[in-house]
């Protein structure tokens, strides 16, 4: 009589007590291992045609859309990506203090908050511009990897618009009123990492 392998995962395993059967004894391991791999097809049509009751944690690739998914127990879903995430090494430039700092990364997304105070002189806006300003730069691993992303910032009095470059520098561009001393910016922007 086969027994259960020793990782506890119902792989049936053929006994020297069994009757000899080589045939057997390969069906009883490959149908204990296959569902267990990444079967892979050529759609879903096809894995549905192939696997009629599929076992929660079932895994399969498919080749048409390329992509990689696991039965949950009701039905097959794309396994998310962890998250992970930081509330460290941003750096502050001259001029601006950090109330607070979060990134967020899942998979190629990323998201990232800023809250800065204003402790340098005011930046005057005049017709919507400003000086570009240097306020802060991104750690390393929090940076736009392919090209220079556009966001808004808010002061609850005023608005406007900032850039984060992949050398991770966010930099004010914009304004609709001057940024005064005492003045505290929130920054928010995602993009998807291309690396």
């Amino acid at each position: 009589m086969p027994s259960p392998d020793e990782y506890g995962q119902d792989i049936g395993l053929w006994q020297l007590s069994d009757a000899p059967s080589i045939p057997d004894a390969v069906k009883l391991l490959a149908n204990g291992v296959i569902p267990r791999s990444v079967m892979r097809f050529a759609s879903a049509s096809e894995r549905g045609s192939t696997i009629a009751v599929p076992v929660e944690g079932m895994p399969s690739w498919l080749q048409d859309v390329n992509r990689l998914e696991v039965y949950d127990g009701s039905g097959w879903v794309t396994p998310e990506p962890s998250l992970s995430s930081t509330t460290t090494g941003l750096s502050v430039e001259s001029g601006f203090s950090l109330n607070t700092f979060a990134g967020y990364r899942q998979g190629r997304n990323i998201v990232v908050d800023i809250y800065l105070a204003r402790t340098g002189a005011t930046i005057q806006a005049t017709g919507g511009n400003i000086v570009d300003t240097e306020a802060c730069i991104l750690p390393s691993g929090w940076r736009p990897t392919h090209q220079t992303i556009n966001s808004c910032w808010d002061s609850g009095v005023a608005h406007g618009g900032f850039v984060v470059g992949t050398d991770g520098i966010v930099t004010l561009r914009t304004a609709n009123g001057d940024i005064n001393n005492g003045s505290n910016l929130r920054l928010h922007i995602s993009w998807l990492r291309t690396t």
